[in-house]
């Protein structure tokens, strides 16, 4: 049964706009870095004022995988914007960003992989925070 601390934990991630989630591949071991992932996200994004707007409260659904080849075959032609690392799909009708941020070649780069995750995790919310009119995240 979870701990108080740990319910408590689980419902403010749940309210967060930005959530950072990793596909079946990975062990439940990086949970800590993704939570510290969120946070710092969302902080950013807190920072940036980028909440102050009800109406115009944009969510992001980030989601680790190992690679992006399983994930985009067939995606550039749904409206998906691929890039380096990572590959999106903004949902304008409910202002939500899927997106998939690959971590097998920081790995294999010899890039810090938690920084390598931050800068691909910011190039995504600043794309379509820009769109919006929102201040880029640091």
């Amino acid at each position: 049964m979870p701990t108080e601390k740990a319910q408590s934990i689980e419902a403010l991630q749940q309210a967060l706009p930005i959530t950072i989630a990793a596909d079946g591949q990975f062990s439940h071991s990086l949970k800590p870095l993704l939570t510290q992932l969120e946070m710092w996200i969302n902080f950013q994004a807190l920072k940036a004022d980028w909440y102050s707007n009800e109406n115009l409260v944009l969510n992001f659904d980030f989601t680790l995988v190992r690679s992006l080849e399983e994930k985009t075959q067939g995606l550039s032609a749904e409206g998906w914007t691929l890039g380096v690392g990572y590959a999106y799909h903004f949902e304008s009708s409910n202002l939500t960003t899927i997106a998939f941020i690959a971590v097998d070649d920081l790995v294999q780069g010899g890039v810090g992989i938690e920084q390598g995750i931050k800068a691909r995790l910011t190039a995504v919310a600043n794309a379509v925070g820009l769109k919006h009119g929102l201040v880029s995240l640091d």
